[in-house]
């Protein structure tokens, strides 16, 4: 559900967590519910300015029941631009920590409110480095493989995912038994487990048409012309949804310079970042040349 929208980025919220808002209020827990609003919000929209910082647009930040989505176009980002967005997330939550620790320090007021900011904050650091995607860990991982590697590394990311999710909810169980209550926990391991299996590698899906090609299933071939300067994000905005495409890169006066398939502009964007021109991405790519790219 979208809420507001702040520089082009829409801000929206689970209904999930609008109903859970005054339920916790009816049982007392709405401090904890504005202290992870709070930290959660930070967190995430660390990762959003980073991203905006590098070049990359940032859809959408939605409010889930466990954390923040940023729907960010960066999946084929550099490795040395991926790392520094997905590092500012837990940069903010210890820089939150840090200066709510400060606070309770220097104002008394502060201490005896019991906002619990330090708390949660470092509890968000520790879930948020466990080596797993969705989490920053296993996006930061994922981020410092070559590309070779990514493939793989991103099932080993969503397996580590599933398991951590699976984890939340034993110890939900052994608590519950032990008679206490944290339902927080369950939250946590279904919002790991569903995030973890609807993650994808951005080079899977290329692979994926590639597979059906082999298995002699017939595809449209699409032709898609893009020019020299245009970007690499900007170009795989242009694939169709099905098929497979066979793009054309012309040059500044309309010539043909060269020639590439989706599968190696994925490559390319993967190897060489999205904000990367086309004309690089057939440098990088090795793609069919034509005039001055032969």
């Amino acid at each position: 559900m979208k809420l507001f929208s702040i520089g082009g980025t829409e801000i929206r919220c689970s209904p999930v967590l609008l109903a859970a808002a005054p339920i916790a209020a009816l049982f007392g827990g709405f401090r904890l519910l504005a202290a992870a609003f709070i930290s959660l919000l930070a967190h995430e929209c660390a990762h959003a300015m980073a991203a905006k910082r590098l070049g990359y647009p940032v859809r959408s930040v939605e409010i889930q029941p466990f954390g923040f989505v940023a729907r960010l176009d960066c999946a084929f980002a550099s490795r040395a631009d991926a790392a520094a967005i997905y590092a500012a997330g837990p940069l903010a939550s210890l820089s939150m920590a840090a200066l709510s620790s400060l606070a309770e320090g220097l104002f008394p007021t502060y201490r005896s409110a019991g906002i619990g900011l330090t708390e949660y904050n470092l509890a968000l650091l520790a879930v948020n480095l466990f080596p797993a995607v969705p989490l920053d860990g296993g996006r930061l991982i994922y981020a410092a493989c070559s590309p070779k590697g990514k493939k793989p590394a991103m099932l080993v990311l969503r397996a580590l995912g599933v398991f951590t999710g699976s984890g939340f909810i034993a110890a939900f169980g052994i608590l519950l038994y032990r008679g206490a209550l944290n339902p927080t926990l369950i939250v946590m391991g279904v919002f790991l487990i569903i995030s973890a299996v609807a993650e994808r590698s951005p080079s899977e899906f290329p692979a994926l048409r590639r597979e059906r090609t082999r298995s002699k299933t017939p595809l449209n071939v699409t032709g898609v012309a893009v020019g020299e300067d245009m970007t690499v994000a900007r170009a795989l905005e242009l694939l169709p949804p099905e098929g497979y495409a066979i793009l054309t890169v012309l040059g500044r006066n309309g010539a043909r310079l060269a020639e590439l398939d989706e599968k190696q502009l994925a490559d390319a964007a993967v190897g060489l970042g999205a904000m990367a021109s086309m004309g690089e991405a057939v440098a990088f790519s090795g793609g069919k040349s034509y005039n001055k790219f032969k």
